[in-house]
This record gives C-alpha cells, sequence and structure tokens, in this order.
C-alpha cells in the first residue's frame, strides 16, 4: 500500500509556501522563524490545532507525525529542542511537517495499491512536504545566485538542504 497525495509541481509548492511568507509579513526576509510560526502562527490559522512534544520512548525513530484530521502535529522532543535552538535539520523537520499539516488534510490523500509500488514523484507526500520545507526556509527570490554556505548560514538549514534547494533555484 502506497500513500498518494494530489499531484502538486515543485511551481505550485513555492507559489503556497511564497503565500504563507506574505501572510505572515515574512515575504522579504530570509530567516523564516519556523518555531514562532508553528507555537503562535498555526494556532491562529486553525484554533484546533495542538503540537504535541513527544518524548523519544514513544515516538521512536519518528521524528515528527503529523495528523491533519486530527488537527495536530508531533515532534519527538529532542528535535522540537533542536528546532527552537536553531538546528538545521531540526528546522527542516518541522518545516517538513507544516508542509503535511497544509498540504495533506485527508481529502487530498489516499492509500493506492499500485503494480510497481512507486508512485510518481509529485504525488508522493513526502516529496512534497520536502519540496515545501525547503521553499518556506530557504526563499528563492532572495537566494538565486547564493552559495551553498551562504544559504546554510543566512536561512538556518544543514548544508544538505541548502545543497538541494540551490540547485533547484539556479536551475
Amino acid at each position: 500500500m502506497t500513500t498518494v497525495a494530489a499531484p502538486c509541481s515543485r511551481l505550485a509548492i513555492r507559489r503556497f509556501a511564497s503565500q504563507i511568507r506574505q501572510r505572515s509579513g515574512l515575504d522579504e526576509t530570509v530567516y523564516f522563524p519556523v518555531m514562532p510560526f508553528l507555537e503562535q502562527t498555526l494556532v491562529k490559522i486553525d484554533p484546533q490545532f495542538t503540537l504535541e512534544v513527544c518524548d523519544m520512548h514513544e515516538m521512536g525513530s519518528c521524528h515528527g507525525l503529523t495528523t491533519p484530521s486530527e488537527h495536530k502535529i508531533k515532534l519527538r522532543e529532542d528535535i522540537y529542542d533542536g528546532a527552537c535552538n536553531g538546528r538545521g535539520r531540526d528546522r527542516f523537520t518541522v518545516a517538513h511537517e507544516i508542509g503535511h499539516y497544509f498540504m495533506h488534510q485527508p481529502r487530498s490523500v489516499s492509500f493506492a495499491r499500485t503494480g510497481t509500488g512507486k508512485t510518481q514523484v509529485f504525488c508522493d507526500p513526502e516529496w512534497q512536504a520536502d519540496a515545501f520545507a525547503g521553499e518556506l526556509l530557504i526563499p528563492a527570490h532572495l537566494m538565486r545566485g547564493k552559495r551553498v554556505e551562504e544559504i546554510a548560514q543566512a536561512c538556518g538549514v544543514s548544508t544538505a538542504a541548502a545543497r538541494v534547494q540551490q540547485k533547484i533555484i539556479n536551475r
């Protein structure tokens, strides 16, 4: 069984992330404050939203879990702490979960049996959430032409995330 989301292009995801930045008054801000957005803004957008910080014993190897139908994001405690402290990989994980929250409401995700077990990348909810995180944290219009190290430093992301997004921005 494969999880399939409604098809969504990288450009559509970029536009959506840009809308979130604009509506938050952050369209010209390089460093996106993902934790204040998660803890203060998301509840204004959805008053039913809850954030649950869980210990490692409870979540195991799962860093985050989003259940839009329950209006909930769960984060493993070390990921939450790392994101609060500006750790790039953990900030990306939080943005990834926010992507799931917005983009993968129950009506937009289904389970499908496929002959190959492979989902087209633009229908893969994990790819979509990663693309959203990259676009939210690393705004293309502000980072075009920058070096990987500059992007990682300015946007508060890992060099791996900066490298991926730089390739996409500079295509």
